[in-house]
C-alpha cells in the first residue's frame, strides 16, 4: 500500500512538474490576443477590447487545473508616419492545479508597431514586443513527503526534512511576435501569424538554488478567417487553426465557427446595433472535440466552450473535460461615423 501511495505520488508530483513548465493552451484562444501573438496588439478596427476568460479542467485526480486570462488593448492616436498602426496593451495569465495550488501568474505588457501595405489600406503587417514578470509558485502546507508515513497515513505536522526552496519563483519574461491582415470591407478578413514566447527562456525552478528550470520556448502559429457567403448575406463561414510547440509537447486545434448575422451595424449613424451568434466545432489533436458558442451584440461578446474528451484521454476524464468562458466588450465596433473612428484607418482616433 506504502509502495502504490509513493508510486502515485511521484507520477502526480511528476505530472505537475511537467504541465507547470508549459502554457495553458484555451480552447477559445482568439478570445485572449496577447496570450496568442504580442503583435495583435491594438490591430484591430476598433479603438480598444478587453476580454476575461476562465476554464476548468476535470480530469486532474485532485482539484481541477484553473485558468484565468486577462486581456486589455488600445489603438493609439498616433500617426508618425504615413499608415502606421500602433497599440499598447496589458494582459494577466493565472494557472494552478492541485491541492498544492501550483500555480503560474504572468503580468505583460505589450507593444506592437505595423504598416499598411497598399494604398486601399486592405493589407498589414506589424511586429510585436511583450515582456512582464512571471510567477511561479507552490502551497507546501499540503505536500506529502516520504518521510511523514505513519502507519496508515501521512502526519504533516512531521518535519519533512526536505530543502524546501521558497513558495513563489519570480523571473522576467519576454516574448514577441509578427502578424499579417487582410480586410475586406464586404467580404473577407484574414489574419495569420507566427509568435514565441519565453525567447529568453527564464529560470522558474521551485528546487534548490544550485538546481535550473528554464521556461522553454513556445512557438505559436495560427490563422484565422471571416469569409462571408454573400454581400450582406446572414451567413459566414470563420475557419481557423492553431499550432503551438513547446519543448517536446505539440498541440493543434483547428475548426469552424458558423456566424449567423441578425443585423449589421449601421456605419453613417450607428443607430443599428450589429448582432450575431457563433456556433462552431474544433478538434484539440488527439485529444478532445470542443464545442463552441457565442452571441455578439454591438461590442459586446460572451460565449463558451465545452471540451468532450476522446480517445485514451476519455479513459482518464470520463468524455468530459471541462467549461471554458469568455466575455468581452470591444469600443468603437460598427458604431459608424458619428464617433469619428474609421474602422479602416487604424493609426488614427
Amino acid at each position: 500500500m506504502k509502495r502504490l501511495l509513493y508510486l502515485l505520488t511521484g507520477l502526480l508530483i511528476s505530472q505537475a512538474a511537467i504541465s507547470q513548465s508549459l502554457d495553458p493552451t484555451l480552447s477559445a484562444w482568439d478570445q485572449q490576443p496577447l496570450a496568442l501573438n504580442p503583435a495583435l496588439t491594438g490591430q484591430q478596427t476598433y479603438k480598444w477590447r478587453m476580454a476575461l476568460t476562465y476554464r476548468e479542467v476535470y480530469y486532474t485526480v485532485t482539484r481541477p487545473y484553473r485558468t484565468t486570462a486577462f486581456n486589455f488593448d488600445v489603438n493609439l492616436p498616433l500617426n508618425t508616419w504615413n499608415g502606421s498602426i500602433w497599440g499598447v496593451g496589458f494582459s494577466v495569465l493565472n494557472d494552478d492545479i492541485g491541492d498544492s495550488q501550483i500555480m503560474n501568474r504572468r503580468y505583460n505588457a505589450s507593444v506592437s508597431v505595423g504598416q499598411y501595405l497598399d494604398a486601399t489600406q486592405r493589407h498589414s503587417l506589424s511586429v510585436g514586443f511583450q515582456g512582464g514578470l512571471g510567477q511561479r509558485g507552490i502551497v507546501y502546507d499540503n505536500v506529502y513527503w516520504d518521510n511523514q508515513w505513519v502507519g496508515e497515513g501521512f502526519q504533516l505536522s512531521i518535519d519533512p526534512g526536505e530543502p524546501l526552496n521558497q513558495d513563489v519563483q519570480n523571473y522576467f519574461d519576454l516574448s514577441s511576435g509578427v502578424q499579417y491582415q487582410y480586410h475586406d470591407s464586404k467580404l473577407m478578413d484574414i489574419t495569420a501569424g507566427i509568435a514565441v514566447f519565453h525567447f529568453n527562456r527564464p529560470d522558474n525552478s521551485l528546487l534548490n538554488e544550485l538546481e535550473v528550470q528554464n521556461l522553454e520556448r513556445r512557438w505559436n502559429v495560427h490563422f484565422q478567417m471571416q469569409h462571408r457567403v454573400q454581400e450582406n448575406g446572414s451567413v459566414a463561414f470563420r475557419p481557423s487553426f492553431l499550432f503551438t510547440r513547446q519543448g517536446d509537447f505539440d498541440v493543434l486545434i483547428f475548426g469552424n465557427d458558423f456566424r449567423f448575422i441578425f443585423s449589421d451595424g449601421t456605419r453613417t449613424t450607428g443607430k443599428r446595433k450589429a448582432t450575431s451568434i457563433d456556433l462552431g466545432v474544433h478538434h484539440r489533436w488527439g485529444t478532445d472535440i470542443i464545442a463552441k458558442a457565442a452571441f455578439n451584440l454591438a461590442g459586446f461578446q460572451f460565449g463558451a466552450t465545452y471540451d468532450v474528451a476522446i480517445g485514451n484521454v476519455s479513459n482518464v476524464a470520463g468524455n468530459l473535460i471541462g467549461p471554458e468562458f469568455f466575455i468581452g466588450y470591444r469600443a468603437g465596433f460598427q458604431r459608424g461615423l458619428f464617433n469619428n473612428y474609421n474602422r479602416w484607418n487604424k493609426g488614427k482616433l
